[in-house]
This record gives structure tokens, C-alpha cells and sequence, in this order.
């Protein structure tokens, strides 16, 4: 009743809520304070992020709204494989990279990416990409052929084939690669090249060329008359239509005695008549070999070839007529005949090859050859179209540096080769090459090349390569390529082609690279007559003969031992490559080298050396 206040006066303090600290992988971005009504802010490192509330506020009760926020390491998620593909990196957080690459024979879409990363926003920056399969575009065309395949995936090939009539350069496959594009060399379709069919005795012939639709003419001069094919095409299996024709004296009508091979015996029952057959035998402990019989032609000649007597301990087997047979040792078989069944007939029946038993029987039946008259596919001679006439091979068409490609045929088998022309002389015609053979020989040829006729026949001078494949493969003494230019229009380009002169080898074709314009002649040359090619073309030879007069005295006059030649000279390295040289073809060799063992010298064999 003192009339005062009881207690104490009151204060009032401010709220605090005190430090709520600072979570893990965060850091505060906004603090204004620890009392009521205050705030404060964090955010997540980088790399980091919270699905909750990053601010708290301080409440009348002195603590903070919500729970301490989180913050959890970013996250895009796995983004797959592509299929036919691969991926590179398995760490799928924040700021890491993965790559993608695709499988052999896929490729990847050019408008997506090969790496992607992983955002802030927990999202890759991109969409894994497609592997798509790798497709070659359409394999480059060949005149006169066609591609054989339709799949132009990776890894699948395709080959080509030609049109009736022409033949493939190279058995060549391509492949599909990786990139895209075509492996390999596309080859060439060579038109069929059936070869010279000859001239005849007495005959008169006008020929096109020797290649598919070439055609050959043939006459006789009176009061001779042609027997046979006055016109012969070159057909699309290589051979020439018709029959080889012959100029016959009118007067004459029957065929002359082919003759008795020795050992055998002759029946001309039905006497030289043309049509008439007459048959061959042989003695007890012969057999025959070659035609059985042979039929007197309307051109008076027999047909098939003369056979002959060999001495066999076997038993002679039957003799099937209008066929010939011929004998050859078989490693498993033994002594085997082979019956082929003569032009115009075809095997109906029996075996076509018979072996001689130990106890000198024979296996297999008699062969049986009957007329042939079914339907032989090929074009009757008046249905054959009438070729183009065709232009004339330029004269320099082997110029120097001109390169030929191609192959020729060994062993029944395409092998790949190049002709480079390392000289040509444009007075004489005379051509230089070197012809590379895919197994690394190279083989050293001259010749000289006939314009009119278009032919060339290459010699070889020299052979240069590993031992063991010229030893059996090559000849030095008489290789050679034999053959005819033409030109083909469908490619623009001129193709050579013919037979090669050795055991074993057939036809070879090679076709020149760069163009030539077949209507110019002389390509690359100037052959105008001024006055100082004429005296060059005077002068050259003169100073030459006077230059290899006076090394012809000096040799004279040089001691050295005469060695015989025995026909070429051999030259071998450590590494097993060897060098053959013929100089029976070496153009280039000097007057003394030719002379070697002559003690006098004419002016017409210097001129001639030179």
C-alpha cells in the first residue's frame, strides 16, 4: 500500500534464432542477420544442387522455417548406347563428357555430335547420335559391261561382266570400304580377239581387223576358184565363222594321198572322192593317236590331222570314227587316251577318256561321235551385223611414256601387267617397252610396229626378276607378245591385244591409258619435210657410220680371249634376282659387239648396225 509496482520492470530483447549453419557442398549467399524476421540464403556449389528450399527464415519461436537444405551432386542419367555403336566414359555427372563411336561398316549422322556433356541443369547438352550402315554409291560404269551385285553395303563386293562379244581386261572384285567408296581397279571389256585366221596358199584376203564383228575376205586369181568361206567373222566365242577356204585348180577333184603313218595302215575303200572317209589303224602293240579317220573337203584337203603309230603294251581299244584321240600320262590315272569328237560331231555316248588297266584292258566304253545337228547358239553367218568401217590406228600410237594396262592369260588364268613404251622411233617404227609383270618381273621387249597392218610383234631382250619365277615361267629364247591394234569407240581408247609366244600363255590384252584421237596421225610428232630434217636425216647416219668404222679398228686391234656364246648371258644378284639378257633381239648393242669374231668389216654391215 506504498502505492508502488510490484517486480521488476520488464525488457524486452530481440528474438535470435542463432546459427543455423552452412550444409555440405553449399555455401550462403544471402545472411542479414540471425533475429526475428531475419533471412538467410544458400546456394549449392557448382556441380551441386537441392530440390528443397535454399532460404530460412527466423520465426517468433526463435528458430528457422523448413530444414537445412541438401545440396546432391548433378546427375544427367546414363545416355544409352547407339545401336551398331560404342561409348566411351561412364562418369555421367556434372561437367563430364561421353563419346560415341560407331561399329565397322556404320557411320554416324552428320547432324548430331560424337561427344555430349552433362549440364547444370542435369540435362545432356545433345542426343546420342545414329549409326547408320555405311552404302557405297553406284560402282563406276564400264562400256560394253555391266556390274554383277546389288549389295553395296560395307564389306560387300561386286564384280563385272561383259557384253557378247567382249572379255574383262582383269578379273577385278571391288569392295565396299569404309569411307564410302569402291576398292579396287575397274577393269575394261576387251572386244573378243579370235586371232590372224591366215592366208592360204593361192588366196587373196582383205581383212577388218581380228576382233568381236571384224570380218576377212577372201578371192583366188584365176582361173583358180575359192573352195570354202569367202567371207569369215570374227564371232563372240573367239572363233572365225565359216571354214577356211582354199583356191582350187578346177581341173582337179580329188583330195592326194595323205600318206599310211608308219606302223599303221590306211583304208581308202571309198578312194579320194570329195565326202569319201577313209580310216587308220595301227599294228599289234601300237596305238594310234591323232585322227582316226579323216573326210576329203570340198576345198580338196583332208580334214583333221595325220595320225601316228606309239608303241603302247596295252591293247588297242576300239576306234570310234569322226573322232581324234590323244594320249597323255595322268600321275593317278596312268596312261590315259582322250577322245575328242571331230568339227560337225559331238560325244552322243561312251567315255571320254579311256586308261590303259594293268592287265592292258581299258576303262570306260568306246566314245561315240554323231552329227551334230542341234542348235549351236550362235548367229548364222548372214545375221552377223556388218562392222562400222574403222578407222586407222595412228602410226604413234606406242609414243614414248605411253603406258598399257591389261594382263594376258597363263596357265588358263588373267595375270595383271604393264606395258610402258620407253622408246619409239617414228622413221622406222621401231618400239622400246618394258612390260612389268604382277610378280615382279620386268621383261625388256622390242619390235617393230607394222602401220598398215596395225600388228606388233614385242620380243623380249632382256628379263630381269626373282629366279624362281622367270626360271619356270619365262623363256629367253623365243617370248614374245604377238598381236593387232584397234581402236574402240565406245571408250575412246586403243586396245592390243593378241597371243603370247611361250609354254603355257594364251591371249593378252592391254589398253592404253591417256586418249588419242584416232584421226590425227603421228600424234606428237612433226614430220614436215624442211630442209633441216632432211640433212639431219642425211647427215646422222653418215656421221655414224664414220664413228663405228673407227671403234670397229679399235676393237681390232684390242687383245682380249674369244669365249663361244652360248646364246645368252646371266647375270645373278646375292638377293636372288637375276638378270637374262638375248642379244639375238638387242637392237641397242654396238657394231663390235655384233662382229665379235669377224676379221673383216663391209660398210653394208655397219650401216645395218647401226
Amino acid at each position: 500500500a506504498n502505492e508502488s509496482w510490484l517486480g521488476v520492470q520488464p525488457e524486452c530483447h530481440v528474438i535470435s534464432c542463432g546459427n543455423p549453419g552452412t550444409p555440405r557442398n553449399a555455401q550462403i549467399l544471402i545472411h542479414d542477420g540471425l533475429t526475428f524476421s531475419r533471412s538467410i540464403t544458400y546456394t549449392c556449389r557448382e556441380g551441386y544442387y537441392s530440390t528443397g528450399l535454399l532460404t530460412r527464415h527466423c520465426t517468433v519461436n526463435g528458430t528457422w522455417t523448413g530444414n537445412m537444405p541438401e545440396c546432391s551432386v548433378i546427375n544427367c542419367g546414363d545416355p544409352g548406347v547407339p545401336a551398331n555403336g560404342v561409348r566411351f566414359g561412364n562418369d555421367f555427372t556434372y561437367n563430364h563428357t561421353v563419346s560415341f563411336q560407331c561399329s565397322a561398316g556404320y557411320t554416324m549422322d552428320a547432324d548430331r555430335a560424337s561427344s555430349l556433356v552433362c549440364t547444370k541443369d542435369r540435362t545432356w547438352n545433345g542426343t546420342k547420335p545414329l549409326c547408320r550402315a555405311i552404302v557405297c554409291g553406284l560402282p563406276p560404269p564400264i562400256p560394253n559391261g555391266q556390274v554383277v551385285g546389288t549389295d553395296f553395303t560395307w564389306g560387300s563386293s561386286i564384280s563385272y561382266s561383259c557384253n557378247q562379244g567382249y572379255q574383262l581386261s582383269l578379273p577385278t572384285v571391288l569392295t565396299c570400304q569404309g569411307n564410302g567408296n569402291w576398292s579396287g581397279e575397274k577393269p575394261q571389256c576387251f572386244p573378243v580377239f579370235c586371232g590372224d585366221p591366215g592366208i592360204p596358199a593361192q588366196v587373196m584376203r582383205e581383212d577388218r581387223g581380228f576382233t568381236y564383228l571384224s570380218s576377212v575376205s577372201f578371192s583366188c586369181h584365176p582361173p583358180l576358184i575359192l573352195v570354202g568361206s569367202a567371207r569369215r567373222y570374227c564371232q563372240y566365242d573367239g572363233t572365225w565363222s565359216g571354214t577356211q577356204p582354199s583356191c582350187i585348180d578346177p581341173s582337179h577333184t580329188t583330195c592326194g594321198d595323205p600318206g599310211t603313218p608308219l606302223f599303221g595302215n590306211q583304208n581308202n575303200s571309198q578312194g579320194y572322192q570329195i565326202s569319201s572317209t577313209m580310216f587308220f589303224s595301227c599294228r599289234k602293240g601300237y596305238l594310234l593317236q591323232g585322227s582316226i579317220s579323216r573326210t576329203c573337203l570340198p576345198n580338196l584337203t583332208w580334214s583333221g590331222f595325220q595320225p601316228e603309230c606309239i608303241a603302247h603294251h596295252c591293247s588297242q581299244p576300239e576306234l570310234p570314227g569322226q573322232s581324234d584321240v590323244r594320249a597323255i600320262e595322268l600321275p593317278s590315272l596312268g596312261y590315259t587316251l582322250i577322245y575328242t569328237c571331230q568339227p560337225g560331231f559331238y560325244l552322243a555316248g561312251g567315255s571320254e577318256h579311256r586308261t590303259c588297266r594293268s592287265d592292258g584292258s581299258w576303262s570306260g566304253k568306246p566314245p561315240l561321235c554323231a552329227a551334230d545337228n542341234r542348235p549351236s547358239g550362235k548367229s548364222p553367218v548372214g545375221t552377223v551385223q556388218e562392222p562400222p568401217s574403222k578407222l586407222p590406228v595412228p602410226s604413234g600410237v606406242f609414243a614414248k611414256n605411253s603406258l598399257w594396262r591389261g594382263s594376258y592369260e597363263y596357265l588358263g588364268k588373267k595375270q595383271p601387267a604393264m606395258l610402258s613404251i620407253t622408246a619409239f622411233e617414228p622413221f622406222s617404227s621401231r618400239v622400246n617397252g618394258t612390260l612389268i609383270d604382277h610378280s615382279g618381273v620386268e621383261l625388256k621387249l622390242s619390235g617393230t610396229y607394222k602401220r598398215e597392218e596395225a600388228q606388233l610383234l614385242l620380243q623380249v631382250l632382256q628379263i630381269r626378276g626373282p629366279v624362281e619365277i622367270f626360271v619356270n615361267k619365262f623363256k629367253i629364247d623365243n617370248w614374245a607378245l604377238d598381236g593387232h591394234v584397234s581402236y574402240i569407240s565406245s571408250s575412246n581408247s586403243f586396245v592390243y591385244q593378241g597371243f603370247v609366244r611361250g609354254k603355257g600363255f594364251g591371249q593378252f590384252g592391254l589398253q592404253r591409258l591417256e586418249s588419242l584421237d584416232p584421226s590425227r596421225d603421228n600424234p606428237g610428232y612433226n614430220f614436215a619435210s624442211n630442209s633441216s630434217s632432211v640433212a639431219a636425216a642425211i647427215l646422222v647416219p653418215f656421221i655414224a657410220m664414220i664413228i663405228a668404222g673407227f671403234a670397229l679398228y679399235l676393237y681390232k686391234h684390242r687383245r682380249r680371249p674369244k669365249v663361244p656364246f652360248n646364246g645368252y648371258v646371266g647375270h645373278e644378284n646375292t638377293n636372288g634376282r637375276a638378270t637374262f639378257e638375248n642379244p639375238m633381239y638387242d637392237r641397242n648393242i654396238q657394231p663390235t659387239d655384233i662382229m665379235a669374231n669377224e676379221t673383216e668389216f663391209t660398210v653394208s654391215t655397219v650401216c645395218t648396225a647401226v
